[in-house]
């Protein structure tokens, strides 16, 4: 069984407390110098749907201690990693010792990957030497389209490259084979703020709660099963399954949680 850790609270601080108190295996994370690398969503903070500032904030601290922390994000058609950090209200956690990285602007190294669509790509010098990932998604479903966007997802973000659209038409296969590669050693998915439906349009739900796991194909498996949808059903999660990079199957993932969080959960976040 796979444990998924789930709160709703007031605050995000309250709800990211209790989760990892729920959470049945401890960290894998040790005491000494080492470096722990953060990755927010922050794809348009003009949007809604980005990774909570004050959420992040309590990663910060909650591994304050623990080894040189960074804030990691790339440039995209929209916006340069710089403003996103700025709009987002990332700025502010350069106060508790955290690096705020462009991954666009950073020394790379070369990296190959099992997708052929990507091959070898020069990726960022830092995701290669980092200790401990820890993965902060956010949640997005559209019932138009009947896509979700979470945890695995959020990881294309890593690619340095500015105009990604180029693997748009094998985004499935490509967000698995970063995956494969850079696999988090922790997944957040930050339900503050849940789009459902359109970002342009507004329209979200303020959940004030968070799902964490050591297995990132788990924590999305629970985020579809919140919409009604078979895990299974959505491509990237099955190819990710398929190839042994974590749990896709909801009877094996055990969700540790109140029956009345998970009602309230399931309920504001119906389509």
């Amino acid at each position: 069984m796979v444990d998924v850790a789930v709160a709703v609270r007031r605050n995000p601080k309250e709800a990211i407390s209790t989760a990892l108190r729920r959470l049945g295996t401890p960290l894998p994370v040790h005491g000494g110098r080492q470096r722990i690398v953060f990755k927010p969503a922050a794809y348009d903070p003009s949007l809604p749907g980005n990774t909570s500032a004050e959420l992040l904030h309590t990663l910060v601290r909650t591994f304050s201690g623990l080894g040189e922390q960074f804030i990691v994000e790339s440039d995209n058609p929209v916006r340069p990693a710089e403003l996103a950090f700025l709009e987002c209200g990332y700025t502010s956690l350069e106060g508790l010792g955290a690096h705020l990285v462009n991954l666009s602007a950073h020394p790379t190294v070369p990296v190959s990957f099992s997708s052929p669509h990507l091959g070898q790509v020069q990726m960022p010098a830092l995701l290669t030497e980092m200790t401990f990932f820890v993965n902060v998604a956010t949640l997005k479903f559209s019932p138009r389209t009947h896509r979700m966007s979470a945890a695995i997802k959020n990881l294309f973000g890593l690619l340095p490259v500015q105009d990604k659209s180029v693997y748009h038409p094998y985004l499935d296969e490509v967000i698995v084979s970063i995956l494969e590669r850079f696999p988090p050693d922790l997944t957040v998915v930050d339900l503050t703020e849940v789009v459902v439906g359109s970002r342009r349009s507004g329209d979200v739900r303020n959940v004030f709660g968070t799902v964490i796991s050591l297995d990132p194909v788990a924590a999305d498996a629970f985020c579809a099963s919140l919409f009604g949808m078979e895990p299974l059903d959505i491509p990237y999660i099955r190819t990710a399954y398929e190839k042994g990079l974590g749990q896709g199957l909801l009877d094996r993932i055990r969700v540790r949680g109140t029956d009345h969080q998970l009602a309230l959960l399931r309920e504001l976040c119906r389509p």
